[in-house]
């Protein structure tokens, strides 16, 4: 019976030793079930971290390339937006010529417009003084020529400025319609000629005493109180003679309208008793010799009573050139010299420098040597 519990006893505890062997086999199952899992939630960015860079994994190598990929992405974004500015550059670049071909386009398309009326028939009209001809049908338009006294035209229409359309060349052109007339200009010449008849014989006689033969004038004479009036002939006088006692009012390319607002007030500023006044214009614009005969004549008697003294002289030989002619220049010195009243001198110049010689260098101005002969002649005469 002992023994039998002894036995017993014996079985009991292998029973119970083999229970605890089997729950320390599940225990330690289940720690490396937990080990393993607790290994799975290790992040890749963890195991890149852990692994060397030699034990890297292919798919390491693909996320490489894609890194790389989407450097190249940028950069060829980035290339892309340098492109996009260098476009939008040129293209403002494109936009400023194209603004300075604009503003040119409105600079040119700043002149007047106009409309012409054209006629059925061209007509033939004659120009009644030295004329500028231009572009378009007003002196906002560039000159591109000239009509002398006198020169025969074909107009083939009318501007609604009133200005007409000639035949100027191979090409259209436009000329005041104040210098065009129907009628061809009566020569003066030839029309006091027949108002006049004489024989050929008187003519030589008259010719003679007209133009006696005159001695060169060889010495200046130092005159004071002289106030030379002109336009460019007297501007370029003065650069060729040595006249700083003299006072010069002149100006090129002026006449009557300057004359009138600007230079008679500078005389009036500066004449007194004992001035002597030397007036020589009248080549720019010998249309205006009756309005130069009123105004000389009002003016001569202010200065006068003054106690000036007042001379005009007359235009000077011009050659061929698109202003003026020969002709115009001598109808205007008549005229001058018939209308002037006795309170001014009357100078002969034109005669003066016919009979001595002179040179023309454009037809209109003089050599610096013609222009010392005329400022002597001028002084002898006052």
């Amino acid at each position: 019976m002992k023994k039998l519990s002894i036995i017993l006893a014996l079985i009991l505890t292998l029973s119970l030793y083999g229970c605890g062997n089997q729950e320390t086999a599940v225990n330690e199952v289940s720690s490396d079930a937990v080990a393993e899992s607790d290994s799975s939630d290790i992040t890749d960015e963890q195991a890149r971290e852990q692994t060397p860079p030699d034990e890297q994994t292919e798919d390491d190598g693909k996320e490489v390339e894609n890194a790389d990929s989407d450097n190249n992405d940028q950069t060829e974004t980035a290339d892309e937006n340098k492109d996009t500015d260098a476009e939008r550059a040129a293209a403002d670049n494109d936009t400023t010529d194209s603004e300075t071909v604009v503003d040119e386009e409105t600079e040119e398309q700043s002149l007047p417009e106009y409309t012409v009326t054209a006629y059925d028939e061209s007509q033939i009209m004659y120009a009644t003084s030295s004329v500028n001809v231009r572009k378009g049908p007003s002196t906002d338009f560039e000159r591109v020529g000239g009509l002398t006294y006198g020169q025969e035209i074909t107009v083939t229409g009318q501007a609604d400025t009133e200005w007409y359309e000639i035949v100027y060349g191979e090409e259209k052109a436009y000329v005041s319609n104040k210098y065009l007339q129907n009628d061809k200009p009566i020569d003066e010449a030839q029309a006091a000629a027949e108002a006049n008849p004489q024989t050929e014989s008187d003519a030589q006689s008259q010719t003679q005493q007209a133009t006696p033969e005159i001695q060169p004038v060889t010495e200046v004479k130092n005159v004071a109180g002289v106030i030379f009036v002109g336009d460019s002939r007297f501007v370029q006088m003065q650069a060729s003679v040595d006249a700083n006692s003299c006072t010069w009012i002149a100006e090129s390319a002026k006449g009557y309208t300057w004359f009138e607002e600007k230079a008679i007030p500078r005389i009036d500023g500066c004449v007194g008793s004992g001035s002597k006044i030397l007036i020589n214009l009248g080549v720019n614009d010998t249309r205006n010799v009756q309005k130069y005969i009123t105004l000389v004549n009002a003016k001569a008697a202010e200065w006068t009573a003054l106690g000036a003294t007042v001379y005009y002289a007359s235009v000077n030989p011009v050659w061929e050139n698109p202003y003026v002619t020969e002709e115009q220049v001598e109808y205007f010195n008549t005229q001058m010299l018939s209308g002037l009243s006795s309170d001014v001198h009357w100078i002969d110049s034109h005669s003066y420098l016919t009979s001595v010689g002179y040179r023309l260098v454009d037809g209109l101005h003089y050599s610096t040597e013609t222009y010392q002969t005329l400022y002597a002649y001028f002084m002898s005469c006052m």
